[in-house]
């Protein structure tokens, strides 16, 4: 890091380095960097040039690393990594006793972290740049007064527990309440990217479609279908639905358990409840995708002359969507022995975002003490 921050008269160049985890937060940082310049000149009064650049690399494997313990990791592993100030942007969630702590800001380091989840899902992007540009002005123009204080939360009204106690604490931003605990846990769902979850699972899409084939051409299958109501379809459905959620995280070992991380992460309800939405998410995609493909193909390969040949009466627009609705409910429980065929390893990484499969398996190397060595970045983005 340099020595000094330009002053607000001095017109040099002021560099802002982002450094994001891989992921969501390097794909916001790499489309926020070449903008936010000029947001800046806008935002901060100083006759500074602004230089931004980015960096991808794995910042944390603990909630409670602070900005500090992240710069020092960031400088050890990458060379050159230089900066008047420097912006970390990471998905991992992170806590002040119960409240998410959206910014984190090290005026001494002139550093500061800001978590993605914290921030929740609307406006991500948008939500980002106001953060960054708010932390700016407080490490470059001294401006303690955030312009977006409905973004970035309020100070804590409680001190907030410091790993490395110290004279100079880092100032911590936190979204409390119901509104926090809301953006905390959509903003994690939102980085685990649920409606492609299945996408890389390919066994377990060909249990779904190979279920919904033989159902399709099923004589019995139409008359079940038609016979049922609307109340008792969406039971099924619910059902299955369910069914196949529950299978997937069971059958995986997706649900953590308090002796699986240190106890610094406990409470670990936004992770189980994160991974039980993300799936059950996934589930909901897979179940509409399937249900618009099998009420088409229905509309359009099944004449209705051969469907009220057996049913044995008139065939409306209602037993065609009744029957690719039948079969769509029935089909997912296939799609649960598919699932069962792919790698453990293959659905975790479906089910959790790239943030956090890469904290697990960096906090699974730190617990055997005989492994030495300490990985580096991904990659490095100039």
């Amino acid at each position: 890091m340099t020595a000094d921050v330009p002053e607000t008269s001095s017109g040099g160049s002021v560099r802002v380095v982002l450094v994001s985890d891989p992921g969501l937060p390097s794909e916001i940082a790499r489309a926020l960097a070449p903008r936010l310049p000029d947001h800046l000149r806008r935002a901060v009064r100083t006759r500074v040039r602004w230089q931004v650049d980015t960096m991808t690399a794995p910042l944390s494997v603990s909630e409670q690393a602070d900005v500090s313990d992240i710069a020092e990791a960031v400088r050890s592993h990458l060379d050159g990594a230089e900066w008047d100030v420097a912006i970390f942007l990471t998905d991992l969630p992170r806590r002040a006793r119960l409240y998410p702590i959206s910014v984190e800001v090290d005026t001494a380091l002139r550093a500061a972290l800001i978590s993605l989840p914290a921030l929740g899902v609307r406006r991500l992007r948008r939500r980002v740049r106001q953060a960054v540009v708010d932390v700016v002005r407080e490490l470059v123009a001294h401006e303690e007064t955030p312009r977006h204080p409905e973004v970035i939360g309020r100070p804590p009204r409680e001190p907030v527990p410091d790993t490395h106690p110290g004279p100079e604490q880092p100032e911590r931003y936190v979204v409390p309440g119901l509104r926090g605990h809301t953006r905390l846990v959509a903003g994690m769902v939102y980085a685990n990217r649920p409606w492609r979850l299945f996408g890389s699972l390919s066994r377990a899409l060909a249990g779904v479609f190979a279920t919904a084939t033989v159902l399709f051409v099923n004589s019995a299958t139409w008359n079940l279908a038609t016979a049922l109501g609307a109340v008792q379809h969406a039971v099924i459905t619910a059902g299955s639905a369910v069914a196949l959620t529950l299978w997937i995280i069971v059958d995986h070992q997706l649900w953590e358990r308090g002796a699986h991380l240190p106890a610094r992460h406990h409470p670990l309800y936004p992770y189980n409840l994160v991974t039980l939405v993300t799936i059950a998410l996934a589930v909901v995609v897979l179940a509409t995708a399937l249900f618009a493909i099998l009420a088409a193909v229905s509309f359009l390969l099944l004449d209705a002359s051969v469907l009220r040949k057996f049913i044995g009466r008139q065939v409306g627009v209602g037993d065609y969507l009744f029957l690719a609705w039948f079969i769509t409910a029935i089909a997912m429980i296939g799609g649960a022995f598919g699932t069962s065929l792919e790698g453990d390893e293959k659905v975790s990484d479906a089910a959790y975002g790239r943030r956090q499969r890469e904290r697990q398996r960096m906090l699974r190397q730190m617990s055997r003490p005989e492994q030495g060595g300490r990985g580096g970045p991904d990659t490095t983005d100039g």
